[in-house]
């Protein structure tokens, strides 16, 4: 007879635990542009704007929209400036 075997579950504490400083800042560097991206994709579905509309709005390839909201490609300040004018937002960079 086969055993049911479960998956080792380990908590995001003790999973982070492991790393070090270096690492947890690159995580939070990560953490900070995905949001960013999401809050891109909030606003264009809050303006009921498909991802057609906007590429064809803002002058970005629709695929290439499609990976930036999905956080499998970069996007430049100058594309994330276009896609917010194109939803007639404005794009601020802060230093702090």
């Amino acid at each position: 007879m086969k055993k049911n075997s479960r998956p080792a579950v380990v908590s995001l504490k003790e999973f982070s635990s492991e790393f070090n400083d270096e690492q947890r800042k690159q995580i939070k560097k990560e953490i900070e542009y995905y949001d960013l991206l999401h809050s891109f994709k909030i606003a264009r579905e809050s303006r009921f704007i498909t991802q057609e509309e906007l590429a064809r709005r803002s002058g970005v390839n629709r695929t290439t929209l499609s990976k930036i909201e999905s956080g499998s490609r970069n996007a430049t300040i100058d594309t994330l400036m276009r896609l917010a004018a194109a939803m007639k937002m404005r794009f601020e960079v802060r230093l702090y």
